[in-house]
């Protein structure tokens, strides 16, 4: 059995395991996980001086919080103090170990949590897939042919192969949710906010992922928590809430299969969208077909921006030259666009943002695909339109920009292929609670799905 946080907290209360045995074959399986998937970007070097102290507290007695001992792994893009951080890209090969440590690792050691590994992204996350400058090409445990997603693509793999209790990616147009869905993991984008980061973003957003809806909520009530370093941060810390509660609000579920532009979508993928709307509508949830009426000029806008983002990372960088190819290509002239330019794609965002939300508006919950088709392949970086590097982000991007929680979970495994297919849950800004609360009873309800993909040497603890 794979371990998930309460079994890790179990085992250390009862003493059939002590953290320090947890954490030494977590670190040796991380370089099993690296070199069959490439998902490891740097083991950490103090794992297991850590791991002695959480032993200790464990023997007198007195944990420091709730994840005490619990190995996590983070993603690329976060700082660790003197730990690398190369945001999935060769332009910074060589910079100084970081100096600082992000706000999200805070919070997981205040909990007692263990990173175990920082783990591999592709450029500066942007892009839905696991292609990268200075890590290569990550791979997906269900296939090693196939693409683990991105941008938290290492992250999504090493947990699908038994790495950790759960992780932490970043999500700018789904980077959280796109490798959860390729991966067959569970996953949050919480509202922009709920987790403080810094600096504070109006688009990007610390995520949680983990291989079951209660490790993605717990891990969330561990990390989402203000902190005066990030003042665009909501108040207070998240707190769950049972299905219960939302069921008696009698809600009205938008089925979102359509966004208006962007790769088509999968019938099999659909299928699976409309499979779970249905048995929330068996519950009493009112649910009706929606769409967001979206074109390609609404994306257009999207992609000028998210490439002003990436350009001026790559100008600043140590090494420029050294970025991906695909990136480069896509991001040729940009660095040349005029100020106004990128003044009236940031209008035409805010203009599309409020079309989304009059559309969503109408709903207490969306419930849609997370990526258009099955899971693609390894060496690309997208099912189709490889020039426009994220428009197959279209089920997830737009929550971005409207801030709004969306949270992810397999419905299923594809019976042709054997690759996972999930299903994403939307809610109103602020409802965290009440998108994982719906997503773990679809997550409870769904059908038998496959084990995770393990590989032979991942730890066993039972």
């Amino acid at each position: 059995m794979l371990f998930g946080i309460s079994q890790f907290r179990a085992a250390y209360r009862a003493g059939t395991l002590s953290p320090v045995e947890a954490i030494e074959s977590q670190l040796a399986y991380a370089d099993v996980v690296a070199s069959e998937v490439n998902a490891i970007s740097q083991v950490s070097p103090t794992a297991l001086d850590e791991a002695r102290e959480s032993e200790s507290r464990w023997a007198a007695g007195c944990p420091k919080g709730p994840l005490d001992g619990v190995p996590v792994v983070v993603k690329d893009s976060y700082h660790i103090a003197g730990m690398n951080r190369w945001h999935g890209s060769a332009i910074h090969d060589g910079d100084a170990p970081s100096a600082k440590t992000s706000e999200p690792i805070k919070r997981l050691r205040e909990a007692g949590a263990i990173v175990v590994a920082k783990t591999t992204m592709p450029d500066m996350g942007m892009l839905g897939a696991g292609i990268s400058s200075q890590f290569g090409i990550v791979r997906n445990p269900w296939n090693k042919d196939i693409n683990p997603g991105g941008s938290s693509a290492g992250a999504g793999a090493s947990l699908a192969c038994g790495l950790g209790a759960f992780g932490l990616g970043t999500d700018i147009a789904g980077s959280v949710r796109l490798p959860a869905a390729h991966c067959g993991l569970a996953a949050i984008k919480p509202t922009q906010g709920r987790i403080a980061y810094s600096p504070a973003s109006n688009m990007r957003s610390s995520g949680v992922m983990g291989r079951s809806m209660s490790d993605v909520i717990e891990g969330l009530m561990c990390v989402g928590k203000e902190a005066p370093t990030d003042p665009q941060c909501l108040p207070g810390a998240f707190r769950p809430i049972a299905f219960e509660e939302v069921l008696q609000r009698l809600p009205k579920v938008g089925l979102l299969l359509d966004v208006g532009y962007g790769t088509p979508t999968d019938p099999v993928v659909a299928e699976a969208a409309r499979t779970a709307a249905a048995r929330l509508e068996a519950v009493g949830f009112a649910v009706e077909p929606m769409s967001l009426g979206l074109g390609e000029a609404d994306f257009a806008n999207a992609d000028l921006v998210f490439k002003a983002h990436a350009a001026a990372e790559v100008r600043a960088s140590r090494h420029p030259e050294a970025v991906l190819d695909l990136v480069a290509q896509w991001l040729e002239g940009a660095d040349a666009r005029p100020m106004a330019d990128y003044e009236d794609a940031m209008c035409g965002l805010l203009a599309t943002v409020a079309k989304v939300e009059a559309a969503a508006g109408a709903y207490d919950f969306l419930v849609s695909p997370v990526i258009p088709t099955l899971p693609f392949a390894a060496d690309t970086p997208g099912p189709g339109d490889e020039d426009m590097l994220l428009h197959h982000t279209h089920y997830t991007a737009w929550f971005n920009q409207t801030g709004q929680p969306a949270a992810v979970y397999r419905e299923k495994n594809d019976a042709e292929t054997g690759l996972p297919i999930g299903v994403q849950v939307v809610g109103r800004r602020f409802d965290d609670a009440g998108a994982l609360a719906v997503a773990a009873f679809l997550e409870s309800t769904r059908a038998e799905v496959a084990p995770f993909p393990t590989f032979e040497e991942v730890p066993a603890y039972d």
